[in-house]
């Protein structure tokens, strides 16, 4: 099986788009957001050849809780309606609402569903823009895929497993969220989801970006933050937020620096 980079910059992505046969692999680009108000961003300017992909609507509608896993079907019909087969490298990024945010959400979804071919692009549609290159309100029409999925279990933490490991502490539990929320400062009116997990570990997202560079850190830089946090990532290790999309930033800061449970 051929192996992508977790994490690829805007440069590799200008060059491959400029000439295709760079790639061994057909790209798919897919602009990533958690809602379908965001689509009127996309509509009005993307990277060409982009299509859009919305977390909301690929998530299991039957369930009383955001953004869960959409089952197995749904997720194959809706990434084969983006022209997503089993050999497509997809390459994935966020609008400029944030640059690391959907992205690594869409990127764990993929390696869930048993495709490790995905790649979330650094810095997504802001660092495109700001180094200059095009974007475009085209919207591409692309023949529908055959997608094949292969749940991996290995990447999915239920609440029954959760909850054992409140006293067997088999694992870290790693919370994204802001500081203020974790700590149950934040007014619940606001964010009812305010306190956290007894024994996790407050890493918000903020910690594992750059915000002059608008990238995120280098894996040298992550494992510092991840230290100077308390984590220790010779141990396994499961993401939490509040609604399952900042979480996949850290699983990705995580896999960056080598980790793969």
């Amino acid at each position: 099986m051929r192996i992508v980079s977790a994490l690829v910059n805007v440069p590799w992505l200008a060059e491959r788009l400029a000439s295709p046969g760079l790639s061994p692999l057909p790209l798919r680009l897919l602009q990533c957001h958690r809602d379908q108000e965001s689509q009127t961003e996309y509509q009005q300017k993307h990277i060409p050849g982009a299509l859009f992909f919305n977390l909301q609507e690929c998530s299991d509608k039957s369930s009383p809780y955001r953004n869960m896993l959409p089952p197995i079907r749904q997720f194959e019909s809706y990434v084969g309606d983006l022209g997503v087969d089993n050999n497509t490298h997809v390459v994935v990024y966020d609008g400029t609402d944030s640059f690391l945010l959907a992205s690594p959400r869409v990127w764990w979804m993929f390696r869930a569903f048993g495709h490790p071919l995905v790649s979330v692009l650094n810095g997504g549609l802001v660092k495109w823009c700001e180094l200059g290159h095009p974007v475009t309100d085209e919207i591409p029409q692309v023949e529908k895929a055959k997608f094949n999925a292969t749940f991996n279990p290995s990447l999915v933490r239920d609440f029954r497993l959760m909850e054992e490991n409140l006293t067997q502490k088999s694992v870290q539990m790693v919370d994204s969220r802001s500081a203020d929320v974790f700590n149950g400062a934040a007014d619940p009116a606001a964010k009812p989801d305010v306190g956290h997990i007894p024994d996790a570990i407050n890493v918000p997202l903020g910690r594992v970006v750059d915000y002059d560079t608008k990238t995120i850190k280098s894996p040298e830089d992550l494992q510092k933050v991840f230290s100077a946090s308390g984590v220790d990532l010779s141990r396994p290790l499961v993401a939490t937020c509040g609604s399952g999309v900042t979480a996949c930033g850290i699983a990705l800061a995580a896999h960056l620096c080598g980790k793969e449970d």
